[in-house]
C-alpha cells in the first residue's frame, strides 16, 4: 500500500528526488567517505561467508520497507508529512475494501458478500456472519523473490518379505559444481532406526527430514544407502543426476518437474543385498520455488493463558497427549495434475506414537517445504490419541507465499484440543548470509583501462516470463515499468488497440527498454500492469528492493534475483528475471543490416541477437536462458520484413567493469531465392567502439556507445 505512495509522490516530485549522488562531490559529503584512493573494483566472486541455517533468516516486512525508505530519503518534517498523506490518498488503488464486524471481542475481516476473512492471513473462509460496521483494506496481489528448487516428496521401501523390518542409512542431494551437502534422511544403525512394514501402503514411507540449509543446485546428485538393521543387507543404494529438473529453453510448459526414481541393491557396492527391494523416490522441481518454514504448536481451550505453557513440573510433568497421524504440505501448481504434491512433514504409525506437551512444539520431521511462488501453501493435519478417543484434530489451514511472516492459523479438533500452525517464507538462498561490516560497497570506481570513465550500481532486467493456463496464445497489452532515482522508465508497452502477440509455448516477452542506465541507490521498484484482451491473462503488482539494499549490499549486489508477481485469485503470473551490479558502465547498442548491393525487397528476417557477459558464469540452462539480456527475437511465422537496410531499435546494457559484452548473433534473411543464415559470436572489450560480422549476402554492423557516471 505504502509503496504505491512512495511511487506517485516521487514521480510527482521529481526535482526533490535528486539524489546527490549524480554529483561526486556531494557523493562524498552524504556518506563522509573517502574516494581518492581507490584504484580498482571489487570483483564479482561470491563472499565466502557461511550460509545461514533456516532459523536464523532475517525477515524484512514491507512495513519495514517503508519505514526505511522513508528514513533515508525523505529528511524534511514537511515533506515527510506531505509523502504520508499521498500514500494514504493512494490506498484506493492498490487495495480491495473488506469489511470488519465485531465477533466475541475479536475482529473478524469479512468481504462485501460476507465471507470471512481470517484476521492474521486475510484468506477468504465461507462462513457468513451479520452486518458489517465499518471497512479496512488488504492488498490483492503477490509479490515472492524466488529461485529454482528441487524437494524430496516422499521415499517409500518396498522387499520380498510381507514382515516389517527396521532400516537405516542416508537420503541426500549433493551439489557437485557448489560442493554443497543437503540431507533429506539420516537414520544411525543403533541409535535411530526406523521401522518400516513393507506390506503396508501407509507404512512404508521413510520420515524424511529437511535440510539445515535452504538446498541450492547447479549439479544435483541424488545419493542413496539404505540398508536392514538386523542383517546389515543392503536394501537400496545408487546414485543419479537430477540434470532432468533442469529447466530447458527449447522446452516449453516445463517450469514445474514431477519424476519418481528407483534405487535398488548395488552388488558392486559390497556387503550383502536384498535383490527384491528397492527404494523408490518422487522429486518435484519448480523453476519459481520459495520455501516456507513451518512450525506447530498444541494447545487447548480450557487451558488459560497461564496455562498455555508447558505446565506444573511440581505436580509431577507436563500435561500433553500420546500422537499419532499425518500431517502433510500441499500445494496447487499451474502445469501438473491436481493432487500430486503431497509433502509429509509428519508420519507417525500407531505403534510408534509421540508425546506433545501442552503448549509446546510439535516435532516436524519436516519443517522446511519447497512450494511453488505462485501458489498457496496448505497445511493439512489428521492427528489422533494413542488410547485417547477424546483427543482428535483434522482439518486444514492455508497460507499465501510472500518474503517474511506469514502469519499464523489455528486448526481445531474435539474438546477444546487446537494445533496453531506459524508460517515463515524464506528469502532466496543468496540473501541468506551472515551479517559482516563488509557489507557495504562503495558508491563508484573508475575504471582501470579507460580514463575517466566511472563504473556504479546499475540494475539490469534481463527477461520478464510471463504463464497463463494452458500456454494460450494471447494478445498483451499493458507496460512494465521502472522507478530508480531518476524517475519512470519504461521497458515494455503496449495499447489494447496495437497488442503484443504472444504465440503459444512462448513465454518471454521482448523488453523495449531501457532507454537509460538504471540506477538503484537506495532503492528501486517495477510496476507491471498487463492484460490480454480475451480475459486470459491478468498481471497487475509491484517488485520492490529490500529494505537492506541501502546497508547491507552485498547479499543483494552481483547475485541472480527473480520475483513472481500475480494477483490472488488469478492463475496468471509474471517472471522479472534482474541483477544488480555493484560496478557496471552503460553500453548503448544498435544493430545495423546492410544488404550488399544496397536495397533488397522483402527480406523476411527471424532469428535472435542476445547480449551476455563473458566472466559471468551460466551453468545451467535456466541461467542460460533468464540471465541474458534478448535484444531481438522473432519465430518464423511471426518474422519481420523489410526492403532496405534496417537498424535496429536502440538498446541500452549494463555491462560489469570485470567483464566484457558477448554478443550472439542467430539470424535467417529470407527471400524468393532462398534464405541465408549468419551465425556469429562478437566480443566487445569496454571502450571497444563497433564490430562488423560480414556475410555475402549482408554484413550487420553492431556499435557500442560506452558511458559511465554520470550515465548522460
Amino acid at each position: 500500500m505504502a509503496i504505491t505512495g512512495i511511487v506517485r509522490f516521487l514521480s510527482d516530485q521529481s526535482p526533490v528526488f535528486r539524489h546527490p549522488l549524480s554529483k561526486f562531490k556531494d557523493l562524498r559529503e552524504e556518506s563522509s567517505r573517502d574516494f581518492s584512493n581507490i584504484s580498482h573494483a571489487q570483483d564479482f566472486s561470491n563472499i565466502g561467508q557461511d550460509d545461514l541455517t533456516v532459523d536464523e533468516l532475517k525477515i524484512v516486512s514491507e512495513e519495514q520497507l517503508v519505514e526505511k525508505a522513508l528514513d533515508i530519503t525523505f529528511q524534511d518534517d514537511e515533506l515527510t508529512k506531505k509523502f504520508r498523506e499521498v500514500s494514504d490518498e493512494c490506498l484506493d488503488d492498490v487495495a480491495e475494501p473488506v469489511d470488519v464486524v465485531e465477533e466475541g471481542g475479536d475482529d473478524v475481516y469479512v468481504d462485501e458478500k460476507g465471507g470471512v476473512l481470517d484476521k492474521n492471513t486475510l484468506e477468504l473462509n465461507t462462513t457468513t456472519l451479520p452486518k458489517v460496521e465499518h471497512k479496512m483494506y488488504v492488498s490483492p496481489d503477490i509479490l515472492v523473490r524466488c529461485e529454482p528448487l528441487i524437494e524430496i516428496l516422499y521415499a517409500k521401501v518396498f522387499t520380498n518379505a510381507d514382515a516389517s523390518l527396521d532400516v537405516y542409512g542416508d537420503i541426500r542431494i549433493l551439489d557437485l559444481e557448489g560442493s554443497k551437502n543437503f540431507v533429506f534422511y539420516e537414520r544411525g544403525r543403533f541409535d535411530s532406526p526406523q521401522h518400516i512394514c513393507s506390506s503396508s501402503t501407509k507404512n512404508n514411507f521413510l520420515q524424511l527430514q529437511s535440510p539445515k540449509k535452504i538446498p541450492t543446485f547447479n549439479e544435483p546428485l541424488l545419493v542413496v544407502d539404505i540398508k536392514n538393521v538386523d542383517t546389515g543387507v543392503v536394501v537400496a543404494r545408487g546414485q543419479k543426476p537430477l540434470l532432468e529438473t533442469t529447466h530447458h529453453p527449447s522446452t516449453p510448459n516445463d517450469y514445474e518437474k514431477l519424476f519418481t526414481l528407483q534405487f535398488e541393491g548395488d552388488a558392486h557396492g559390497g556387503g550383502l543385498v536384498d535383490t527384491g527391494a528397492r527404494v523408490e523416490l518422487q522429486c518435484i522441481a519448480f523453476t519459481f520455488g520459495v520455501c516456507a518454514q513451518v512450525e506447530m504448536f498444541l494447545y487447548k481451550d480450557d487451558d488459560s493463558s497461564e496455562s498455555q505453557k508447558t505446565i506444573n513440573e511440581d505436580d509431577g510433568g507436563e500435561l500433553g497427549v500420546e500422537v499419532f497421524g499425518l500431517i502433510c504440505a500441499k500445494c496447487h501448481p499451474s502445469l501438473l495434475a491436481k493432487g500430486c504434491y503431497e509433502n509429509h512433514m509428519f508420519n507417525v504409525i500407531q505403534d510408534e506414537h509421540e508425546w506433545v506437551g501442552l503448549g509446546t512444539q510439535i516435532n516436524l520431521f519436516k519443517n522446511l517445504v519447497a512450494v511453488p511462488a505462485y501458489s498457496q501453501l496448505e497445511i493439512s493435519l489428521d492427528l489422533s490419541g494413542y488410547e485417547d478417543d477424546e483427543f482428535s484434530i483434522e482439518g486444514t489451514a492455508c497460507f499465501q507465499p510472500t518474503n517474511g511472516d506469514g502469519g499464523y492459523k489455528d486448526i481445531r479438533g474435539v474438546n477444546g484440543y487446537y494445533v496453531r500452525v506459524y508460517v515463515t517464507w524464506c528469502e532466496p538462498s543468496n540473501l541468506n548470509k551472515r551479517w559482516c561490516e563488509e557489507d557495504m560497497i562503495d558508491g563508484f570506481c573508475l575504471m582501470p583501462h579507460s580514463p575517466g570513465l566511472y563504473a556504479s550500481h546499475l540494475l539490469e532486467v534481463f527477461s520478464l516470463f510471463i504463464a497463463r493456463p494452458n500456454e494460450e496464445e494471447v494478445s498483451l497489452y499493458g507496460s512494465v515499468k521502472i522507478l530508480d532515482y531518476r524517475g519512470w522508465c519504461t521497458v515494455f508497452s503496449y495499447s489494447k488497440n496495437e497488442p503484443y502477440f504472444l504465440s503459444r509455448g512462448c513465454n518471454l516477452l521482448p523488453l523495449q527498454g531501457p532507454d537509460r542506465a538504471l540506477q538503484p541507490l537506495i532503492f528501486f521498484l517495477m510496476e507491471i500492469d498487463l492484460r490480454d484482451i480475451d480475459g486470459h491473462v491478468d498481471i497487475k503488482g509491484f517488485v520492490n528492493s529490500c529494505v537492506e539494499i541501502d546497508e547491507r549490499q552485498r547479499p543483494w549486489f552481483d547475485k541472480r534475483f527473480c520475483a513472481v508477481v500475480k494477483l490472488v485469485n488469478e492463475k496468471s503470473f509474471a517472471a522479472v528475471n534482474y541483477t544488480l551490479f555493484s560496478f557496471a558502465v552503460e553500453a548503448i547498442m544498435e544493430v545495423n543490416f546492410l544488404f550488399k548491393g544496397g536495397s533488397c525487397a522483402h527480406v523476411k528476417i527471424y532469428g535472435d541477437v542476445i547480449a551476455s557477459y563473458d566472466k559471468l558464469s551460466y551453468l545451467t540452462n535456466y541461467d542460460a536462458e533468464f540471465f541474458q539480456r534478448v535484444l531481438f527475437t522473432r519465430k518464423k511465422a511471426n518474422f519481420l520484413e523489410v526492403e532496405d537496410n534496417y537498424q535496429l531499435p536502440r538498446y541500452v546494457v549494463a555491462v560489469p567493469m570485470t567483464c566484457s559484452l558477448l554478443t550472439k548473433v542467430n539470424l535467417s534473411f529470407q527471400t524468393n531465392l532462398g534464405t541465408h543464415r549468419v551465425g556469429e559470436l562478437v566480443k566487445f572489450q569496454i571502450g571497444e567502439p563497433y564490430r562488423i560480422i560480414k556475410s555475402d549476402f549482408v554484413d550487420i554492423r553492431i556499435d557500442v556507445d560506452w558511458k559511465g557516471l554520470p550515465y548522460v
